[in-house]
Order: C-alpha cells, then structure tokens, then sequence
C-alpha cells in the first residue's frame, strides 16, 4: 500500500472513530431515565391516586393527582432531566397542605411514562401542553398555576403559546440557552473525553433529534407569558441556570414578573437550601397572583 493510500485508510479510521463517538455521546446524553417512583405520597400522609395523560403526539405519560379535602386552586408540577415526578414531592405536599389540588407527571422518556429520548425540554413541551389539556378538562373553573423545575421549566417556554393560559407559573432553576448550559456541564459534570467532541456531540444530537440547537433557547419564550405573571427563581451557586442568566431571562419577561435568588443553592438543591422560605415564598406568590384579583 502506497504511503497516501496508508494515509487515507488512517484518516478514514479516524472519521469513523470520531462520528461513532459522538454518536454514542449523544445517545447518551438524551438517553432515556426510566424507573419509576421510589415513594410515593402515602408515607407523607397525602391522599392520591395513579392518573395517565396522552399527549397530542402519542406519548403516554404516568402521574399522581394528590387532593385536598376542598381544593382552592390547581397546580401542576414538572420536573427536571433524569429525575421523575418524585423530585416534585416535597413541593407538592407543601401545596397540598396549602390547599392546592397537585398533578405531577414524569416526562416523556423519564419514570413510568413511554418514550426512548430525552431533549432538554423542547419535545417534552408536548408534556407540558397535554397536562395544561388534561387539568382544563377535568377543572375548567378552577384557578391553575405551574412548576417547572429546569428540564420542566423549559418544557413550560417551549409550550408557551399554551401554557400561558395557566394564572401563574413558576421557573426555576431554567437555563437560558440549551448550547450554554451543555458549555457549562461539559467543564462540570460530563465525562472529561467529552470536550474535544463538543462540536461533533452538538451536531450529532440536532440530527437525532431534529432540531437546531439554536433553537433550543427558553429565553426566546419568556416573554410570551405576558399578562400571566412568571417567578423565575435559581440558586446563587447554580452553574447550570446561574444568577446572570437567569437575571438575562427576566429581562425578557413582560410584567408582572418576579425574580428570587435563593442564597448558597445549586442545581437540584434549591427546595432543600431554602427550607422554609421555599414554602413562604411560593405560597404568598400564588395567593397574590391567584385569588388578589
């Protein structure tokens, strides 16, 4: 073999190497989270019972109804990427508590619901909009609120034109831009053999999943929920959705909109470091926002 045909072999090799690692990259970055709940609801004392929701594009998704005896309003919850609807459990029972009808769901891909990828909120925007679907038919009078913890907030702003038809909602932890936050879990959280691959990882995933990254950006959403007041909340040490991007995102919020940065909280830790002011600050939001009309 001739020393450019060696060479063209070689670099063949490598072309192949580089793309099925990025292949594999990719997979597992939106590879699904299955399993379902390890507690449910009963060792806290609340009153559920298992719901199914199918949303418009065929997905069906496993949820909790948690009821009051009188319930005042209707809040729906969803939660973040790996994780499944009990990451919304201790929110839920505060709510509960407070008097508010809960509905948690697990996403498309994650717990107990069908579905083989994840896509950092944007399919997952379907969930969104057949839940809001779901509670319309079952309590059209009722007041309605939303919670949507990072993956789940997303879900929320890609779904705006539905989604806005809720009478608050609540983001947290929500990152601005989906090729920021894959940055800044490159240098924090995945493998280090990811880096050198980013570009190739990017490409890769907008193929698999049909869309442009570019186009995977809560930030261009926000503002759509405008008349329907937004709390955007974060953690201080939140690299994910840090404080400056999430300062970025309310600027795009139209009124009434309100901003919380929770001291000392990271990621997934924003219920647990707040504590008490979580449950004072959310219940004193959705009284204003609900019933001060």
């Amino acid at each position: 073999m001739s020393a450019i045909g060696w060479l063209a072999g070689a670099l063949l090799v490598l072309a192949l190497a580089y793309v099925g690692a990025c292949y594999a990259a990719s997979r597992w970055l939106t590879r699904p989270a299955r399993g379902g709940p390890a507690q449910s609801p009963s060792p806290l004392g609340l009153a559920w019972e298992g719901v199914t929701c199918k949303t418009a594009d065929g997905f069906h998704l496993a949820g909790w109804l948690l009821e009051p005896p009188a319930p005042r309003a209707t809040v729906v919850l969803h939660h973040g990427l790996r994780c499944n609807r009990e990451q919304t459990l201790g929110r839920a029972a505060i709510l509960v508590r407070a008097g508010y009808r809960c509905l948690a769901f697990d996403h498309r891909g994650h717990g107990e619901s069908s579905g083989s990828y994840t896509s950092f909120g944007y399919h997952e925007a379907g969930d969104a909009a057949g839940v809001l679907d779901f509670v319309r038919r079952r309590w059209p009078e009722a007041p309605r609120a939303v919670i949507g913890l990072s993956m789940g907030a997303a879900a929320i702003c890609f779904a705006a034109d539905q989604t806005r038809a809720y009478d608050a909602v609540i983001l947290e932890s929500l990152y601005h831009d989906i090729a920021s936050a894959f940055t800044a879990r490159l240098t924090s959280t995945y493998p280090i053999w990811f880096r050198p691959l980013a570009h190739g990882i990017i490409w890769m995933t907008e193929w698999r999943l049909h869309v442009k990254l570019d186009r995977v950006v809560p930030a261009e959403y926000v503002g759509k929920f405008s008349p329907t007041p937004v709390l955007l909340l974060t953690g201080t040490e939140d690299c994910h959705a840090d404080p400056a991007s999430v300062k970025r995102l309310f600027e795009r919020c139209g009124e009434p909109r309100e901003l919380w940065l929770v001291p000392g909280a990271r990621h997934t830790d924003v219920f647990d470091i707040a504590g008490k002011t979580f449950e004072e600050r959310v219940l004193d939001f959705l009284n204003r926002r609900l019933f001060s009309k």
